[in-house]
């Protein structure tokens, strides 16, 4: 759970590291006493503790994962395959490379839809953020030779960012 060693759990409960080990391999169990204070050192009930529910919720917390990744591997896929369709084909498309910035905030996008599944507000900031300049570089580069003083996008990414960053504090101050 916090990837201690045996000997870094004995110590915080007290007890041996061979008594641990034993734990592990199954071949004693610990009394009430003891799995209260594992549950209570990882913030978990004992309930949690010995039952399977939890793994099963892990697996599907790993596959949920994975879903959104693989979404987001999608994503540039099709920007691959547009990519190389516009090489190969006839139309007139001064910089078919844009195909891979536009795919930056989308990707963004498809992973804050599946932000409960990460459960992280840091996550979220960081995915937030990306969303937010993304999408300004995509306007620049698309827009950057015909519109002047383009480059005045970020600048409205500025309060943008700061809003996110205050969003961000809150959740994080207030717990939810």
């Amino acid at each position: 759970m916090n990837n201690l060693t045996q000997m870094e759990l004995a110590v915080a409960l007290n007890y041996s590291d061979k008594a641990i080990s034993k734990w592990e391999r199954g071949e004693s169990l610990p009394d009430i006493y003891v799995l209260s204070l594992i549950a209570d050192f990882y913030n978990i009930t004992v309930n949690d503790l010995i039952s399977d529910q939890l793994g099963e919720n892990k697996k599907i917390y790993q596959a949920e994962k994975i879903i959104s990744l693989l979404s987001t591997v999608v994503i540039y896929t099709i920007a691959t395959i547009s990519f190389v369709f516009l090489i190969i084909s006839n139309f007139r498309v001064s910089r078919p490379w844009l195909v891979f910035i536009y795919a930056l905030p989308f990707s963004a996008f498809v992973l804050i839809f599946f932000r409960k599944k990460w459960n992280s507000r840091l996550y979220e900031l960081i995915i937030g953020t990306i969303l937010i300049w993304t999408i300004a570089l995509s306007l620049h580069l698309t827009f950057y030779p015909r519109v002047d003083k383009m480059w005045m996008i970020y600048i409205v990414c500025i309060p943008l960012q700061l809003i996110l960053l205050s969003w961000f504090i809150l959740k994080v101050y207030y717990k939810k």
